[in-house]
């Protein structure tokens, strides 16, 4: 049985475990690069999960996925949220793990004022964007170059859910 629930910064460390091993997996799937979280100090993840809405889904006590949403700070988008820092470890795929997390999330952000949910997925990962078209997402536009790494470039599928 899969156990989902918000992170606190007792997680700190299996947290920054399944975020390194994201992005050394992944490295276009993350804005930033894994040498900005590998050296971070646990205090930074600590931080991390104080401040934002970080939910895990734990497999038999081993944490096998991860996301994020982060509230728009500005009061005229204080009614917004972003879908952030998403990861699945490979035994986790194609459960429907990630899709549960992210229903979850959506609920608890309703419950907090937020209406709407927008993420930015490369267009490559074809798996992802299927959950989240599943999950009510609607793409609503494209962000070219949004990534580059190794000097290649990666477009980026803007989508969002009105909750």
């Amino acid at each position: 049985m899969v156990d989902i629930r918000r992170l606190a910064p007792a997680d700190a460390e299996i947290f920054r475990e399944i975020r390194i091993e994201g992005f050394r997996n992944h490295p276009t799937a993350f804005g930033s690069g894994l040498a900005n979280v590998i050296d971070q100090p646990l205090s930074f993840f600590e931080s991390w999960l104080s401040d934002l809405n970080t939910y895990g889904a734990f497999d038999d006590n081993e944490l096998v996925a991860v996301a994020a949403f982060a509230q728009g700070k500005g009061a005229n988008v204080h009614h917004t949220a972003s879908l952030i820092a998403v990861y699945a470890r490979p035994q986790a795929r194609g459960k429907g793990i990630m899709g549960r997390m992210v229903e979850i999330m959506c609920q608890d952000a309703k419950q907090e004022g937020i209406e709407q949910m927008s993420l930015c997925v490369v267009t490559d990962n074809q798996a992802a964007i299927k959950t989240y078209l599943k999950l009510g997402f609607e793409r609503y536009g494209l962000a070219r170059k949004a990534i580059k790494y190794d000097g290649q470039y990666y477009d980026e599928d803007l989508m969002v859910r009105f909750l």
